[in-house]
């Protein structure tokens, strides 16, 4: 918005598809600032209405790629199916946030509530991801055998993950004192399950990404640098600084002492901060999926949608 339509490289590759000037808008194309249909108008011309060049509108709606997309093979099942993989994850992580914030309710204002349905709705959450992550094995018929079969792999790890985040959150913390301030005798294996947990999460993004990177890259809001495809990774540098701080409280609880005390100390800070930008960047993530949603299915308008030329017009024309 407010940027200089000559300076962006999208209109550069839109003039080199339109193969001269004689360009004439048969499809509907409506002005993006007052709405007025524009079919039948010059490439050259401007809005009737608000005087608004037509090549502006064609600039900010067409996808000059659309027609080089292969077509999804189930274009709702990926989008929801997207939305699910996302959404889930963010639900399982916020889950994770209410029951720290209800042990912190529970030591420090001595609030008596049940917490036993939050890790439930958790495990929900990835269920829910996991369903989603199948349209994700492979959204079209050219997605690569290897993309395939990596994206099915992340798929199954989906169940130690259950199983996992089952343990930490139902068993173990259930268990403990007070699993923030005061873990008790199971520190040390919720930790090696942290990391367990990471180890699985990473394996998910790696088996996942090139596919749902291949379905971002069909807006072109994502080429043109208008969403983060980088959003995956930032999670997963997230997990890695809350598994630094799990790591170095197992090197701690082995060596004891004053270095011990330093490492749990060292936990707290990490993982509090891994935790912190772990559920921002999911959050985006679930932002992006949510804006992809229209265009997987809807496919883009392609330059063929509202051209033709005067050679194309001539041929349906009847000759005398």
């Amino acid at each position: 918005m407010g940027q200089n339509q000559s300076d962006n490289p999208d209109l550069l590759s839109s003039e080199s598809d339109i193969d001269g000037i004689a360009r004439q808008l048969v499809g509907e194309l409506r002005c993006i600032e007052c709405g007025y249909d524009l079919r039948g108008l010059s490439i050259r011309s401007l809005c009737p209405e608000c005087q608004l060049p037509v090549r502006a509108t064609i600039l900010s709606i067409v996808d000059p790629h659309a027609e080089q997309l292969v077509p999804l093979s189930f274009p709702r099942f990926t989008g929801r199916g997207l939305v699910m993989w996302s959404s889930g994850g963010l639900l399982a992580i916020l889950m994770v946030w209410l029951l720290r914030l209800y042990e912190l309710g529970r030591d420090l204002l001595d609030l008596r509530l049940s917490p036993s349905w939050i890790p439930w709705l958790g495990l929900l959450g990835i269920v829910v991801s996991a369903i989603g992550a199948i349209s994700l094995i492979r959204p079209n018929p050219r997605v690569r055998r290897f993309e395939a079969i990596r994206a099915a792999l992340a798929v199954s790890v989906y169940a130690p993950l259950v199983l996992i985040y089952y343990t930490i959150y139902t068993r173990i913390d259930h268990l403990s004192p007070s699993p923030l301030l005061n873990p008790g005798e199971s520190t040390l294996s919720r930790s090696i399950l942290r990391l367990m947990l990471f180890a699985c999460v990473a394996i998910i993004f790696w088996g996942l990404r090139p596919n749902a990177v291949a379905l971002a890259i069909r807006s072109v809001v994502i080429r043109t640098g208008r969403i983060d495809r980088q959003s995956m990774y930032a999670v997963l540098v997230s997990f890695a600084v809350a598994a630094l701080g799990d790591s170095l409280h197992i090197i701690g609880e082995m060596m004891g002492g004053g270095v011990g005390d330093v490492c749990a100390a060292l936990q707290i800070v990490l993982v509090s901060l891994g935790s912190v930008l772990l559920t921002v960047g999911m959050i985006n993530i679930v932002l992006d999926t949510v804006r992809l949603y229209p265009v997987l299915v809807r496919p883009g308008v392609g330059l063929s949608d509202i051209f033709e030329t005067n050679a194309e017009k001539e041929s349906r024309t009847p000759h005398s």
